[in-house]
């Protein structure tokens, strides 16, 4: 070793040395003088996060594939305009509209509650009450969180059925989507799934046909980096040439072994079934497994009543699964879904309507409420609010609408369904644990949508040196 090179491997030891030296005096200081608080631990300072406005995005208006005069097929179109109901822990609520991409939109309403001390939380729902051409039926969705990752479990590409993925980004920054979509035979490649940019503060409509042709059982993940997105599902039935209802598909509860569907309403559901193209008019259950191994699954179907049954059957991996349910007398149903491996879980129901006509309805799986919860109902016909209670003891839960209060008790493996105020919004508090969701059913069809637990809010956290 040369001389040169020698001195420059002093000089960089004793550097480390010094550097050593310094660390090992300001661990030893932070640990003999501590803080005030807790006096022999390392100094810490607590962070309060700076409060942030609250968003939710509602889904929007109906559509359809063509502009008014039932031109230009590429484009979607609004039909009718949704009632949006809204609730707020803050001092109020602001809406305002995303812009439309080139292939149309839905005019999602976007809900912000600005934030004061601290951040407030926000929620909503929509319903729409549509009967224009073969465009008839009801529907109703949860106002939702941006979101990196969304399950839609429903939709159909079959003749006649038409399925719009609805992309909405109310954040100001570009985000980038990728859809995985499968069907009864497995996952679907097909060009133009990966790599879909949505413009920030804007939607996006995407037609589930352009993937997938012909099938009756979809589920679609969407995922997205960058801007988050707030992820719908419209599906659209005409049977031959009868308008078979429609409605839009909220986003479920991410893969479990458990599972909850709350407030699936089952009316006319023989009578929905009869006459030409109404094989997909039988009410299900809808499965899929995103894992590599067979789920046992046990679907348990209870009432507000106390009535109950199950049914016992496999999904295997990797494919959508369809579960008939036939033979159920009319009422509102919750379903609970437990099984081996992860799974994703929705229901479809079909009612007769004015006329030869029927409209669907879509329910998804609901995640766990907290503490206390906010929504607000939007109004619509025969509208009620379904308690379930999955956990292992008794739950009294409290509604509060204004001055008024309701008070609900719902045994453990119970249901519980009661009527609310819409249009004004709704405190549930006691829920903890519990799964909750919104139904309708009237001349015009049926409807539903999971309430939303509150938002996670960032809290204040002690960051050390």
């Amino acid at each position: 070793m040369s001389t040169s090179t020698a001195r420059r491997w002093v000089v960089r030891g004793t550097a480390t040395a010094i550097a050593l030296v310094v660390a090992a005096g300001t661990i030893g200081a932070a640990h003999a003088f501590g803080t005030a608080e807790t006096p022999g631990s390392p100094a810490g300072r607590t962070v309060t996060p700076v409060p942030a406005d609250a968003e939710r995005v509602c889904a929007g208006n109906a559509l359809r594939l063509s502009d008014d005069a039932g031109n230009d097929a590429t484009v979607a179109s609004t039909v009718g305009r949704a009632t949006v109901a809204t609730a707020t822990t803050g001092r109020s609520v602001e809406r305002s509209v995303l812009d439309a991409g080139s292939g149309g939109g839905s005019d999602p309403t976007l809900l912000t509650a600005p934030a004061g001390s601290r951040t407030p939380q926000v929620a909503g729902s929509s319903y729409q009450s549509v009967s224009d051409g073969d465009l008839v039926g009801v529907a109703a969705a949860s106002c939702d969180d941006p979101s990196q990752s969304t399950w839609l479990v429903g939709g159909s590409t079959e003749t006649g059925r038409t399925s719009l993925i609805t992309l909405s980004n109310p954040t100001d920054v570009n985000a980038t989507v990728d859809l995985a979509i499968y069907d009864a035979s497995g996952t679907v490649s097909a060009p133009g799934t990966t790599g879909i940019v949505v413009a920030p503060n804007s939607q996006k409509v995407v037609p589930l046909s352009g993937f997938v042709s012909d099938q009756g059982s979809t589920v679609v993940h969407v995922t997205s980096s960058g801007g988050q997105i707030v992820a719908h599902m419209q599906e659209t039935v005409v049977r031959t040439l009868t308008p078979g209802g429609f409605d839009i598909v909220s986003g479920g509860a991410a893969p479990s072994r458990n599972q909850v569907i709350p407030a699936v309403v089952l009316r006319g559901a023989q009578d929905a079934q009869r006459g030409d193209d109404s094989a997909d008019a039988a009410p299900i259950v809808r499965l899929f497994v995103p894992g590599d191994q067979t789920a046992r699954v046990t679907l348990g179907i209870t009432t507000a009543d106390g009535g109950g049954t199950t049914v016992n059957t496999t999904a295997e991996p990797g494919v959508v699964t369809d579960v008939a349910l036939d033979d159920f007398p009319d009422g509102r149903y919750s379903f609970s879904v437990s099984s081996t491996q992860p799974v994703v879980a929705g229901a479809r129901t079909t009612t007769p309507t004015d006329g030869d006509e029927t409209d669907l309805g879509w329910f998804a799986s609901a995640e766990p409420l907290g503490a206390t919860t906010i929504t607000a109902v939007a109004p619509g016909d025969g509208a009620a609010l379904t308690l379930v209670n999955p956990t292992t003891d008794d739950a009294t839960v409290v509604i509060r609408s204004g001055d008024a209060r309701k008070s609900v008790q719902v045994a453990s493996g119970a249901t519980a369904t009661v009527s609310v105020d819409t249009a004004k919004q709704l405190t549930i508090t006691g829920a903890s644990g519990l799964v909750a969701g919104v139904s309708y059913q009237g001349d015009s069809g049926v409807a539903g949508f999971p309430v939303r637990p509150a938002t996670e809010v960032s809290t204040p956290v002690r960051v050390y040196p």
